[in-house]
């Protein structure tokens, strides 16, 4: 039997071990903690609202959440910040709702003297120089926008390099995170450049930036050839190698009206299937697509005129708030119908999809497989109809020559905006008359004018202009031996124009 201690001896023995303890703590915070113990804890996150172009930083989730409930569009991890350090102070201006961030004191005492709402310390940089140096770019072309959405902060040199060939202006180191952002390892080109337009005879960003689209087309999304099914190259990795690798921002989904297509015996409803899972595809990589109603061997678009007004009317109301779709409602007139008539299927069927998305892209073909611009140039689409317009010009390389660049000029100077939403490097036929000198012709006024272009096709058919080989199932990683020709000429031109 173990005898109990007296409360004298109880009490000694407490106070040791409270000392103890109170050593053990001391000991413990007079070890210097790691700087990692501080760096990386507070995650900074970027929102951007595209009502209005700003980009907000903030370390505050209930913010983030608040407003990404509002509609700002969730960018991710800016970058994380330590808890202490320097202070980054965030400025509201209360005229135009925009923010601005900024380390500097004579900065953030010279907005407050202009009537910017000093609101406090945003969150901390580091004191010490780190990797992760965050820059500020400016963007001129937003004084139109009232001033909103100038600035952008990050700590990504690619998404910084990338920004200022966009337009924007570099100024440079702002401070130091103490963590990376997490950057999409390619950038995403509808987030750079958002809802696009026409203005004049071009195309333009967001920002009011020309800019030009260059992808690949689908062949007809309803055929099959050496085994594979032209629709298995509507898929995620297929884009995304394009993108990632080709240096391609948009995709064009062919879809047939006639010869087994969707009005001649196709399923209509598997087929707007594929459309969304391409929209959709494109749309998760940040891509620009195209919508194709492809009217060949049909001839004249007024042939199946009501069943592009219900496809049109259905597909624009699905994408309405997809600002990467793109509408070109009759690929290639042909078989002798004239301009007026192709001006008056226009006229009836971009009001249908501009009740559903009044802002849409949409590409009206020409007469004579979309090659003559020159008469669309002289009776053109006038009022609401044209606004956000472009008309389709074609050309294959070994038979569309110089004749044809003469004749795109001359309508890019009387203002036409011209897209070129399908081209070969072939003859005319697809198949036989590869011509890359020709080809390079084309593709170096197009890009000295600004004017898209999207090449004649991704699949493995048994032509010249495809550009897989057909002895290639791959449906998408393709190394350059496996492709054509053609497909490398193409990629190696889209590389070469996006600085890859």
């Amino acid at each position: 039997m173990t005898a109990s201690r007296s409360p004298r001896h109880r009490s000694r023995l407490a106070a040791v071990i409270v000392m103890a303890v109170i050593a053990l703590v001391a000991a413990i915070v007079a070890v210097p903690r790691p700087a990692a113990a501080l760096d990386a804890s507070v995650p900074v996150y970027r929102l951007y609202n595209e009502a209005d172009g700003q980009h907000l930083i903030t370390k505050d989730r209930n913010e983030f959440n608040v407003l990404c409930g509002r509609g700002w569009i969730d960018e991710g991890l800016a970058f994380s910040c330590p808890q202490e350090g320097q202070d980054v102070y965030r400025l509201y201006n209360p005229s135009n709702g925009d923010h601005l961030y900024t380390t500097a004191v004579a900065e953030r005492d010279g907005l407050v003297r202009r009537g910017w709402q000093d609101e406090g310390t945003g969150f901390h940089a580091s004191a010490e120089p780190t990797a992760y140096d965050v820059q500020r770019l400016y963007n001129p072309n937003m004084k139109a926008n009232g001033g909103r959405g100038n600035h952008l902060w990050t700590p990504n040199q690619a998404e910084y390099d990338n920004v200022v060939k966009a337009g924007w202006k570099g100024e440079g180191h702002q401070w130091y995170a103490t963590g990376p952002a997490a950057p999409k390892a390619h950038p995403d080109p509808v987030s750079q450049h958002g809802a696009l337009s026409v203005r004049g005879a071009t195309l333009v960003d967001k920002y009011g930036n020309p800019y030009q689209l260059r992808g690949m087309s689908t062949h007809g999304l309803s055929f099959t050839e050496e085994g594979v099914p032209f629709k298995d190259y509507v898929n995620k990795a297929a884009f995304k190698t394009l993108r990632d690798d080709w240096g391609a921002n948009c995709v064009r989904l062919a879809m047939y009206t006639a010869e087994g297509g969707y009005c001649e015996g196709a399923d209509q409803n598997w087929l707007k299937g594929l459309i969304r899972q391409g929209v959709n595809a494109a749309t998760d990589l940040g891509m620009y697509v195209i919508v194709d109603w492809h009217v060949l061997r049909d001839q004249s678009p007024t042939v199946y005129e009501q069943q592009a007004r219900e496809f049109f009317s259905q597909m624009s109301r699905e994408f309405k708030d997809r600002v990467n779709v793109i509408y070109e409602i009759c690929n290639e007139p042909n078989g002798g119908v004239d301009w007026w008539t192709i001006k008056g299927y226009a006229e009836r069927i971009i009001p249908v999809i501009r009740a559903n998305d009044p802002d849409a892209i949409v590409i009206v073909g020409t007469p004579t497989w979309s090659q003559d611009v020159d008469q669309a140039a002289a009776n053109r689409l006038t009022g609401d109809v044209a606004r956000n317009t472009m008309y389709a010009l074609h050309f294959y390389a070994n038979t569309h020559t110089q004749w044809l660049r003469d004749r795109m000029n001359a309508a890019l100077d009387a203002g036409l905006p011209v897209f070129i939403s399908e081209f070969g490097t072939t003859d005319a036929s697809g198949n036989g008359g590869y011509n890359p000198w020709e080809s390079q012709q084309w593709i170096d006024l197009a890009n000295r004018r600004n004017v898209s272009w999207m090449n004649w096709s991704l699949c493995l058919k048994n032509e010249s202009s495809a550009a897989i080989q057909p002895w290639c199932k791959k449906l998408s990683d393709w190394q350059t031996w496996e492709l054509t020709e053609s497909g490398n000429w193409v990629r190696n031109a889209m590389r070469a124009a996006t600085g890859k």
